[in-house]
């Protein structure tokens, strides 16, 4: 099956629309990440501190309710029996600890830039999150092989269109170490 110059290009230039905005928050968070002195935030700190009555599952459940925090018995189960818990997420980091009768909730946000590149590592993500990740690399791909295919069968510009690729690949080449 011979595949026309017409549905390449389409298929090129949906792809290109479905990631567009995906390629950009990856391509900013890249240039943040690449120069982290210029886009650093002050991060935002707090610390409450709650008596506990009752060191179990109901009582601690309750009062993080209060708190507006809520985890699920298994990290309760953890809570307990290590006296500290770390819920890391995108951007922001809640710490909890328990000491002499008190439970401590520490939380920190790292702001916006932070949240962004984190997401851009994947780092504290969900697997929803790893899943559209690697779903997007692929369509990039597909973005990149089809752009390859489409230049190339332009006959006035394929040698222009091979030095710029040459030049692309041995740029790579030459910087990966």
């Amino acid at each position: 099956m011979k595949v026309k110059h017409k549905h390449l290009r389409t298929l090129h230039i949906y792809c290109s629309l479905i990631c567009c905005t995906l390629l950009l928050v990856f391509s900013l968070t890249g240039l943040s990440l690449n120069h982290r002195a210029l886009f650093e935030a002050t991060p935002e700190q707090t610390t409450n501190h709650h008596t506990i009555d009752n060191l179990d599952i109901k009582s601690l459940n309750l009062l993080l309710r209060e708190a507006d925090i809520s985890l699920s018995k298994i990290k309760l189960s953890e809570l307990i029996l290590h006296k500290e818990l770390s819920l890391p997420s995108p951007g922001k980091r809640l710490e909890l600890y328990i000491e002499d009768q008190q439970l401590f909730i520490e939380s920190t946000d790292f702001g916006l830039v932070s949240q962004l590149n984190e997401l851009h590592q994947g780092r504290y993500t969900s697997s929803v999150w790893k899943a559209v990740s690697d779903i997007t690399a692929l369509v990039f791909i597909l973005i990149a092989i089809t752009g390859i295919w489409l230049s190339l069968r332009d006959k006035k510009q394929r040698r222009n269109y091979l030095y710029f690729l040459s030049l692309s690949a041995i740029t790579f080449i030459l910087f990966m170490e």
